[in-house]
């Protein structure tokens, strides 16, 4: 007898065993901003179910449409970071919902595509309304319909994973600062009170086209997943979201004690949290050799998109490191020697003021490190995708590089 799956191979049957998770999101406005331009969503993908406004933890088993878990931080100033955060949670989970079961390569480009649906969609409407001109928002989205966790992220919103006593970031900061770091030019806890680091390389909404970072990770059996906006991760290390995670088994509970913790840290941005914990007899027990780290995904092209048809893109190729020059980090490490020196700088409610001179010239100096970041970036991903088709790269990008945004 012909089982519905054997008839159309696009019907994927749920798993058995099953793959559970429980589930809880919290947002809240902190203690310095008016708007809360933060949007997260959890989707039982597979039964239709989705919520921003969860009065108590979800239950979700694993169908075959799968899960998805959104956080998005919007940017530009009164309701219009609100107006680009909703739009891409609304249109990533909407077209993730209208497609077919999929297994996961297909799964993770419907993901990979849906999240450039959502910057067209938000460059378009800031494009055509000039109340809303130069919105956008970072977005990290993580969906799953096996046991490997897909992370689709534009921005500096962050995903972490616990497995035991460890907690590791499997996403990388799309920041000036993450590159800075990369580079040598700062340390971590030197990022933690660098003037700019509200400058991210990419987000959804502000530039034409965004390359979004797809990364993995081999769920196992108590396996705890943190998604959260700079709101949370800014103020709050990570050794201590460790500790709420390790010491709270209840998803709530866990939420509330991480927003509370970046609240008693003056509470300097929105703040927003999704924690699932993940069970069922359908994931493998952690062992010693399980390494929990950023891995790149490559799910392949998407059959019929020119933009990647004949040739492979890699995350790698995405999240490039680019190299600074050593004059450049010597120029940096001037810079901060000067700022130690000047007056401290104040925060206004977004991008940061203090001494007009020497704030002038390092937020100049800093945008145009990001810009060119963002140059080589893009140049290096069009001629390497060029060389891998047996063609000269040309002479001078197709389209310019577009201009660094800031998270507000």
């Amino acid at each position: 007898m012909t089982t519905p799956s054997e008839a159309d191979p696009k019907i994927k049957p749920t798993l058995e065993p099953a793959i559970e998770l429980t589930v809880y999101g919290k947002t809240d406005v902190g203690l310095v901003r008016e708007h809360n331009e933060d949007c997260f969503l959890i989707s039982d993908v597979s039964q239709n179910q989705r919520t921003s406004e969860p009065k108590e933890p979800l239950a979700i088993k694993i169908g075959n449409k799968g899960a998805l878990f959104l956080v998005c931080d919007g940017m530009g100033g009164a309701a219009a970071g609100e107006v680009a955060s909703r739009m891409a949670v609304d249109s990533i989970a909407s077209a993730l919902a209208a497609s077919d079961s999929l297994p996961r390569d297909q799964f993770a480009r419907r993901l990979r595509k849906s999240i450039e649906e959502a910057n067209d969609r938000i460059f378009a409407q800031s494009r055509d309304n000039q109340s809303e001109r130069g919105m956008g928002t970072t977005c990290t989205a993580v969906a799953l319909v096996d046991d490997v966790l897909v992370v689709g992220q534009i921005g500096d919103s962050r995903c972490y994973v616990m497995r035991g006593e460890r907690l590791a970031q499997v996403t990388k900061d799309q920041s000036l600062a993450w590159q800075l770091i990369e580079a040598g030019a700062m340390t971590a806890e030197e990022a933690k009170a660098f003037e700019h680091a509200n400058i991210i390389l990419q987000a959804l909404g502000v530039q034409e086209r965004v390359d979004v970072a797809l990364s993995h990770v081999p769920l196992r059996r108590g396996d705890v997943i943190l998604v959260s906006s700079d709101g949370l991760h800014g103020p709050v290390s990570d050794e201590e979201i460790l500790q709420v995670l390790r010491d709270e088994p209840d998803v709530k509970k866990a939420c509330d004690r991480l927003v509370a913790r970046a609240l008693e840290r003056e509470g300097p941005d929105n703040i927003t949290v999704v924690v699932a914990r993940f069970d069922g007899a359908g994931l493998s027990e952690a062992t010693a050799a399980d390494i929990v780290q950023f891995t790149a995904y490559d799910p392949g092209p998407d059959p019929g998109d020119p933009m990647r048809t004949g040739r492979t893109e890699t995350l790698e190729k995405v999240t490039v490191e680019v190299t600074i020059p050593k004059e450049v980090i010597g120029l940096t490490g001037a810079v901060k020697a000067a700022e130690k020196d000047a007056a401290p700088a104040k925060r206004v409610n977004g991008p940061a003021v203090g001494a007009e001179a020497r704030s002038l010239v390092t937020f100049i100096f800093l945008t145009l490190v990001a810009a060119a970041a963002g140059a080589i970036f893009l140049k290096y991903e069009r001629n390497r995708a060029l060389e891998q088709e047996g063609r000269a790269p040309p002479a001078a990008p197709s389209h310019p590089a577009a201009p660094p945004a800031s998270t507000p």
